[in-house]
């Protein structure tokens, strides 16, 4: 069992550097299976295809950094300034420890492969849940005006997605070197202020 385990496992981890190297249509069950050292017959025996080992691919990422664990896991006595930078906090530290999912991700809005549900269910929809629950909390609570909160909590993670997968572009378009935490001492305050109470007083 273990050594079934093991193959499976060997065939997700160069899977997912094939993918994030080549793309989705770039990278075919053949070079997965020479990458492994393998047959195609054996990758057939763990997955029924390569859209499959995709989705399989993103889980074990998702899974490898449980994602709705840590979000879990922090304070729930924020305000609404504090849980949006904790949020983008959170993406920016996942793309810098993980580059290869940022460029699955990456690849995923260049091609439109036919595993984009399971990219956004695994990786953006826990974000996007978390914050709209803490978005619900913070209306209820009269602290933020009634906005839609899946809407705003979409656009949200949206923006700081958008800018961890394309932060070094923009260093490359630019010449100028653009960290993360400045992305977030920037935006956030914008966001924030938009979505207090205050915001609507004269």
């Amino acid at each position: 069992m273990a050594r079934v385990s093991n193959r499976r496992e060997q065939i997700i981890t160069e899977a997912s550097h094939l993918f994030a190297r080549e793309g989705f249509n770039g990278t075919s069950i053949r070079l997965i299976a020479r990458s492994c050292g393998i047959t195609e017959a054996a990758i057939y025996r763990h997955f029924d295809s390569k859209v499959n080992l995709y989705e399989e691919v993103i889980r074990a990422k998702a899974a490898a950094h449980d994602i709705r664990g840590h979000l879990a896991d922090l304070a729930p006595d924020l305000d609404i300034e504090q849980v949006l930078t904790s949020v983008a906090e959170y993406v920016l530290e996942l793309s810098n420890l993980d580059p290869e999912l940022m460029q699955l991700m990456l690849n995923n809005s260049r091609e439109n492969d036919p595993a984009t549900s399971v990219l956004f269910k695994e990786i953006r929809l826990p974000l996007i849940d978390h914050l709209a629950t803490q978005m619900e909390n913070r209306i209820a609570s009269g602290e933020i005006r009634p906005v839609n909160p899946v809407i705003t909590a979409r656009c949200f993670v949206g923006m700081v997605v958008d800018c961890a997968l394309s932060i070094g572009v923009w260093e490359i378009i630019n010449r100028q070197s653009i960290q993360s935490n400045e992305v977030i001492r920037n935006n956030v305050p914008i966001f924030a202020r938009g979505l207090r109470v205050e915001a609507d007083r004269p």
